[in-house]
């Protein structure tokens, strides 16, 4: 009798503790599932910061092929090699997360209640940019008709006053992108970890940025 009581009571327990098991497990699961969001916006936000990035450095080989004098030319040079880096080190620090992306809720589970609040507000206001298309900034183009009643010289001028517009209108839309990314980065645990695989970049950004400046005041000299 003893011994019916004690099997009954044993499987009894170890029910009990196989249900808490799940239970656990199954509150372990949705804590994953809903945690991965910030560094899977990261990512995207990094996707798009690149797309517009190539788009401005097209728009600005144009503009330096326009260039008049050799020392604009050179600045040029050293604007599109600036750009080229940071292209480089917004993918070097995108892939990086996305490398280590089996680890994003374990990262993010660090967030205290407070940064947690602020990411999430990120999160809801970044939802409204994740459709964003290069397109969408392009101006609409201008009817053959209308084309064809304008003079060669018009047009050409037309033609450098809407390229340097696009450029311009491209580098404030990236600036817009990269500040949005830096705030994402801040509520993805993994890029600050990154950071270590883009320092070199950082360094010959750091060190273009020195060497354009004296261009500017030195007049190339």
């Amino acid at each position: 009798m003893f011994l019916c009581w004690w099997i009954i009571m044993g499987v009894s327990t170890i029910g009990s503790i196989t249900t808490a098991m799940v239970v656990m497990i199954g509150l372990g699961a949705q804590i994953v599932k809903s945690d991965t969001s910030f560094c899977d916006d990261y990512i995207r936000c990094m996707e798009q910061l690149e797309i517009k990035q190539h788009e401005c450095l097209a728009l600005d080989k144009n503009i330096r092929l326009r260039s008049s004098d050799t020392c604009s030319r050179q600045k040029w040079d050293k604007k599109l090699e600036l750009n080229a880096l940071h292209m480089r080190r917004a993918e070097v620090a995108k892939d990086c997360v996305q490398r280590n992306h089996k680890d994003a809720a374990i990262a993010e589970s660090t967030l205290d209640e407070e940064t947690r609040k602020q990411c999430t507000s990120i999160h809801e206001k970044f939802k409204f940019a994740k459709n964003f298309s290069s397109e969408e900034t392009t101006s609409s183009p201008v009817s053959s008709g209308s084309r064809k009643k304008r003079s060669v010289k018009r047009n050409k001028r037309d033609a450098r006053k809407n390229s340097n517009s696009k450029a311009t209108e491209c580098r404030t839309a990236a600036k817009l992108w990269h500040k949005q990314c830096s705030a994402l980065a801040k509520c993805c645990p993994l890029a600050e970890d990154c950071k270590q695989s883009t320092t070199e970049i950082m360094n010959q950004i750091y060190e273009g940025r020195h060497k354009l400046h004296d261009m500017h005041v030195n007049n190339c000299i």
